[in-house]
């Protein structure tokens, strides 16, 4: 398939036909749009984009927005006979105009369901940046995969898919019926053969999302889809366990087997097609059908994106001589480059600046001054080398990927220092500009101020004060409480993360962590260094343990590595590792941190953006939830991914499922792990890689 254009706009109409069947779902009730239910985290913002309390019937209006996070899902009530639902990470705003209504579904997923056909000046268009639908009285879901590239799916009845090329004028247009999957492509100018291009496939059951099999009944249908097999890994047995004795005999198999690799010395995580191999010593890349992309000629690497993007380093010394105190002195300096490469072994980018993959762009950090003198800037890129946002940055800076669209930056600029002259003081302190960004997919940018500063220049306007005030009430006039005082710049280690980030500086005093909202208020400080973890109450708060061995944990996701979840930490302690959540007391600091913020400790935990976490306790592996609460536990256990792990039990591997019911036999198995989007179960020196049935 073609590249796919990033900047140019596609029209897309589809027309669909007058089909009613109500077996398609449950109609709405209400009169006027409304939220007819939310399940998780669902956010409405009304038109001037200021939050709206989110509860059932709540009435919505034109130009109202409606977001779903991860796990969540919204349903609204566009009147009578109409119903639409959002999956997971979506986002749509509403527009209304007398009777011609507009839902512009900015990302993620949207189930429509129209039971009766629409009157004839009454028009429903479901739009998003780059194409419309329009429905007459039908039933499927749309898909905004990317710019360039849309996807509609019906269950009922039939439309008219058309796209046409604004710039050349070429158009493709196709019906799509019941049972019909179409892509729907507009490619990238100065490309040969057709502008753009309608796909249709046939509508597979598995392909049905959960989220849309949820509202509909296949068998009321009457169509193949409700006689096809089911292959979303759903049991049919009325004795689930009994089906999982014997590998492959269970119905609805959930893992394919697609490699069995023994060649490698070591596997990165694997994202969209590509998995980063390391062999004699050095680093490579293989697609999922064991195909090199990258020769391993590389010294390390960074893991994929989930669009498949990836980078490769290499490094190379030189001897440099430099003259000190009358002698000649020798030693080596290490030099760093980046190359970044497509799902295909392209390269999108090649330089001595670090460069990151993540969200489906690429992220370069110049570093303008090698001495850490000058100004560093960063830079956003579209994959095709386009560039969408660039800007200044902290001379500490370094990249921070995307999360729900969004990466954040960081900015400061030094003004002054006030001295308390004249008025018998011998108090100062430094002021500046300290900023965090947010940056979005299309380079768009939003500055908030830094909480830190905030609260550090309230501290010290606070003491100028008092100092002045003992000085006016002093028989000497005159007064030093503090001395000088200036603001240790902390910045965002990572991007917000489920409503909150992390802050801290490396350079410094990087033991010294607070997390802030996303509102950019401080939740909390604990100066982690100081950790100690006891046998019974997990942790306690020591000025003796600033010696010992402690970092955290980070976890990877698109690209990038976050070092919270919410308002959670893994915190390695010594040889232990304490999940903490700075939401149990807000409020504290670093002085009044204690064993109230811990959740867990276990010999190692592993967040990640999953219901359950793994953990290793001794010789077995098992999850806790997000609580910390302990549900299951096993001789060997994987991470979860989008809802299943790998688990061993006396010798055999299983697949289970988030009820922790095992759902898939892969027989013999000396240890089960996750290594990105693939299951791998280990046998001997092999190595058998598996993934999703899609």
């Amino acid at each position: 398939m073609k590249r796919m254009a990033r900047n140019r706009q596609i029209v897309t109409l589809l027309t669909a036909a007058a089909l009613f069947l109500a077996s398609c779902g449950s109609s709405a009730t209400a009169a006027a749009m409304s939220l007819a239910k939310a399940v998780g985290s669902v956010s409405i913002a009304d038109g001037d984009g200021e939050s709206v309390p989110v509860s059932e019937d709540r009435s919505l209006y034109s130009g109202y927005q409606v977001g779903t996070e991860a796990k969540s899902h919204a349903w609204i009530s566009l009147d009578d006979v109409k119903l639409v639902k959002m999956d997971e990470e979506s986002a749509i705003e509403l527009r209304k105009e007398n009777r011609n209504l507009e839902i512009f579904v900015n990302s993620g997923h949207l189930f429509f369901n129209i039971t009766e056909p629409l009157e004839e000046d009454e028009t429903l268009d479901i739009r998003t940046s780059t194409m419309t639908v329009g429905i007459r009285g039908t039933c499927g879901w749309v898909s905004v995969l990317e710019e360039g590239h849309m996807q509609v799916c019906v269950l009922e009845g039939k439309v008219h898919c058309e796209v046409t090329d604004p710039v050349s004028g070429q158009s493709a247009e196709a019906e799509v019926s019941a049972g019909e999957r179409a892509d729907i492509y507009l490619y990238s100018e100065g490309e040969e053969g057709a502008a753009c291009e309608i796909v249709k496939s046939r509508l597979r059951r598995s392909d049905i999302p959960d989220f849309v099999l949820e509202e509909v009944d296949l068998e009321a249908l009457g169509t193949e889809l409700a006689e096809e097999p089911q292959e979303t890994g759903e049991e049919t047995s009325e004795e689930p366990q009994e089906t999982a004795e014997a590998p492959g005999e269970e119905a609805g198999e959930t893992l394919e087997e697609i490699l069995a690799l023994s060649e490698y010395e070591s596997y990165g995580i694997a994202k969209g097609g590509v998995m980063p191999v390391k062999k004699d010593g050095l680093w490579g890349a293989v697609n999922y059908q064991n195909e090199v992309i990258v020769p391993f000629e590389h010294a390390d690497f960074q893991a994929p994106d989930d669009s498949g993007n990836f980078v490769m380093v290499d490094r190379t010394v030189e001897e440099v001589e430099n003259e000190v105190l009358g002698e000649t002195v020798t030693y080596e300096m290490e030099h760093k480059s980046y190359t970044l490469f497509d799902p295909q072994g392209n390269v999108l980018y090649q330089g001595d600046q670090q460069v990151r993959a993540s969200g489906g762009m690429y992220i370069v950090l110049t570093e303008r001054d090698p001495l850490g003198e000058g100004q560093r800037e960063i830079a956003y890129h579209r994959t095709d080398g386009t560039l969408v946002q660039a800007l200044p940055a902290h001379p500490w800076a370094f990249i921070n990927g995307f999360y729900d669209g969004v990466s954040q930056v960081y900015r400061a600029e030094y003004d002054d220092v006030l001295v308390g002259q004249g008025e018998g003081v011998g108090y100062s302190y430094g002021t500046g500009s300290y900023q965090i960004g947010e940056v979005d997919a299309a380079g768009n940018i939003e500055w908030h101020e830094d909480p830190l500063y905030t609260r550090y220049l309230e501290r010290a306007e606070e003491e100028y004060r008092r100092a002045v005030e003992e000085a006016a009430g002093g028989e000497d006039g005159f007064a030093n409480i503090a001395g000088t005082d200036s603001y240790y710049t902390r910045l965002p280690l990572s991007t917000v993360n489920h409503g909150y980030y992390v802050a801290g500086t490396f350079e410094y005093d990087a033991g010294w962590i607070t997390m802030c909202t996303d509102t950019y208020e401080i939740l909390g400080e604990c100066d982690f260094y100081h950790a100690e973890p006891d046998a019974e109450k997990g942790f306690v708060y020591s000025e003796d343990y600033w010696d010992e061995e402690n970092s955290f944990r980070s976890f990877y996701h698109d690209g990038a590595y976050f070092y919270n979840y919410g308002s959670n930490m893994v915190w390695t302690v010594g040889e232990r590792d304490v999940l903490v959540d700075f939401a149990l007391y807000p409020g504290m600091d670093t002085e009044t941190a204690d064993n109230r913020i811990v959740k867990a400790v276990y010999d190692r935990i592993y967040m990640s953006d999953e219901n359950y976490w793994l953990v290793q306790d001794g010789e077995s592996w098992g999850y806790i939830d997000h609580d910390g609460q302990e549900s299951a536990m096993f001789e060997d256990a994987s991470g979860f991914c989008h809802g299943y792990a790998l688990v061993r039990e006396e010798g055999t591997a299983y697949l289970i499922d988030e009820t922790f019911e095992k759902v898939q036999n892969l027989g013999e198995a000396d240890s089960v792990s996750t290594i990105g989007e693939l299951f791998v179960v280990t046998r001997g020196d092999t190595k058998y890689f598996y993934r999703l049935v899609q």
